[in-house]
């Protein structure tokens, strides 16, 4: 089965980066074959090339639904839907309307099976690269849930554990979490 981790948020809006801090630490992992993680700033129309082809998709993002920060939630299905339509989106296309769209680019494809995995942020509205202390601490929880969901093994979530993302690197370009030299 190939699986599609897809990694949400503008690192540059403090806990809006929490899916793509969540990727940067699954890229440094051995993730079985059938995985793949992509880092994605935004969810919309330019994420329809990410779906297609996967027959398991993984979001992982920042929410903002009331909860206290640093909560993290794992949906499937239904779920994801009921969760999306009272939840602060800041995206150009929803989960729901990008699947949809998704389905009727491609009707003789099989629908790929979809699990969000969220970390609930507080700051939303501050520009930075650091988390907030609630979200920086959920990081490893929300890595070892996308873990649990493609199947990684337990040595595999054993070495997470000790993984942290490596300093968001902003150039004009934009960020790469990469160290400048690497570039």
């Amino acid at each position: 089965m190939r699986i599609r981790v897809l990694c949400l948020g503008n690192e540059l809006v403090r806990d809006d980066g929490a899916g793509i801090h969540v990727g940067r630490v699954l890229l440094q992992l051995p993730l079985p074959p059938e995985v793949e993680v992509e880092l994605a700033p935004h969810l919309g129309f330019d994420l329809l090339d990410a779906v297609a082809g996967a027959e398991h998709i993984v979001l992982v993002d920042a929410t903002s639904t009331g909860r206290p920060p640093g909560t993290c939630v794992t949906l499937a299905g239904e779920a994801i839907e009921r969760h999306a339509a009272g939840a602060s989106l800041s995206h150009t296309i929803g989960i729901a309307e990008l699947m949809e769209l998704a389905r009727k680019l491609a009707p003789g494809r099989p629908a790929a099976s979809l699990t969000f995995v969220g970390v609930e942020g507080v700051a939303f509205s501050d520009y930075g690269t650091e988390l907030s202390p609630e979200v920086e601490a959920a990081i490893p929880e929300a890595v070892d849930a996308v873990l649990r969901v493609v199947g990684a093994g337990d040595e595999v979530r054993k070495v997470a554990r000790g993984i942290r993302p490596p300093p968001v690197q902003v150039s004009a370009a934009g960020t790469t979490g990469r160290d400048p030299s690497e570039l």
